[in-house]
């Protein structure tokens, strides 16, 4: 059955890359229509989609999926953007796979790490006999209008990148869906090659063991560990934000050497000042908040990455001189700038109420 959300703000989590996105917006623009208005009002631009770090809810994919499926005036979309992957789109998971032994053992890891591959689904694989495989899907959230979208996604990727690894001729022996047949049901089994059945208890893809046991070309025994234990660490650092918050900071980091008023964020992202400090305020937090996070990892980037004078650095993230930067930083983390140049670890911002909140500066 669909997964429910645990609380209220569940589907605000921004808590995967947009992958979905990135091709939902290409296949969308193929036909001629324009990505930055289908963007409009949901935190993001077109361009943000080029950032690594850049993250977005099931709210802000849903809202554009449905968008584009007015545009596209398809039906068959989900199928259409699930065509579109390969094993790059999944980002490091996906590379991750490339250095496993065999499919099987490629798609376990990539489950494994599902929402860092900007996965909206939930999904698990499992042995189903001694003969069968399957992997199981379901929705995160009851939205009964966009079930066959991301369902169709998820598992046409999924062969799309399979017949990649390990040929064209792959193909599942059946697949069951919860949903009632759609108008274009005859798209499933041509893409699919194998039989399809709706109304089902759940969604299922069943293929034969073989599959699970085909070596892939691009193993290497040598680096598999090594790349994959690197792997595990830059994703294992991760902590998902509410959707709002992530888009106010994504708008400050193209503007944190001139803090722009929150007014002028609120028309970025169609909202009232008001009601920003409102719903700040209910996530716990503050627009000066934001603020200081944006400075901080700004600042640590250029600490880290870069020879430049402590004043530039300063200027770059707001600040008149290098004694404010000083004083701000050792607020926010409990360090000065000079030990993170010396090659101490970078601590995370210290919580407003341990930070001295009320010595800074509103915004």
């Amino acid at each position: 059955m669909p997964l429910k959300p645990h609380h209220p703000d569940a589907e605000a989590a921004a808590d995967v890359p947009p992958h979905v996105i990135r091709q939902v917006l290409q296949l969308v623009a193929s036909r001629g229509h324009s990505a930055e208005r289908l963007c409009k009002g949901l935190g993001f631009t077109p361009e943000n989609l080029c950032d690594a770090n850049f993250r977005v809810s099931y709210r802000q994919t849903s809202l554009l999926v449905r968008r584009a499926m007015q545009r596209w005036g398809d039906p068959a979309i989900g199928i259409a953007t699930g065509a579109r992957q390969t094993v790059v789109c999944f980002g490091l998971p996906g590379l991750g796979m490339l250095t496993c032994a065999t499919l099987g053992e490629a798609f376990q890891y990539l489950i494994k790490y599902q929402r860092a591959a900007g996965a909206l689904t939930t999904n698990e694989m499992s042995i189903l006999d001694e003969h069968h495989f399957v992997t199981e899907v379901n929705t995160r959230f009851h939205d009964p209008e966009l079930e066959p979208f991301f369902i169709e996604e998820i598992f046409v990727s999924g062969v799309e990148v399979s017949r990649a690894m390990v040929g064209s001729h792959f193909r599942p022996a059946r697949l069951e869906l919860r949903y009632p047949r759609p108008e274009y049901a005859a798209a499933y089994s041509e893409y699919f090659r194998c039989p399809v059945v709706f109304n089902a208890p759940m969604n299922r893809l069943i293929c034969d063991m073989a599959w699970y046991h085909c070596p892939l070309p691009t193993h290497d025994r040598y680096m598999q560990d090594s790349l994959q234990a690197q792997i595990d660490e830059l994703l294992e650092q991760e902590t998902p934000r509410n959707d709002l918050v992530e888009s106010i900071m994504n708008e400050l980091r193209g503007s944190i050497d001139e803090v722009p008023a929150l007014a002028r964020i609120g028309e970025a992202l169609n909202l009232s000042e008001r009601t920003l400090r409102r719903r700040l305020a209910e996530l716990d937090t503050s627009y000066q908040r934001l603020v200081d996070q944006v400075r901080y990892e700004c600042a640590l980037d250029l600490l880290k990455r870069s020879d430049m004078p402590l004043i530039d650095i300063a200027m770059a993230t707001g600040f008149t001189d290098a004694r404010n930067f000083r004083r701000a930083f050792k607020r926010w983390c409990g360090m000065l700038p000079n030990q993170i140049r010396q090659g101490a670890p970078a601590p995370r911002l210290i919580p407003m109420e341990r930070a001295g909140g009320g010595q800074q500066t509103a915004v």
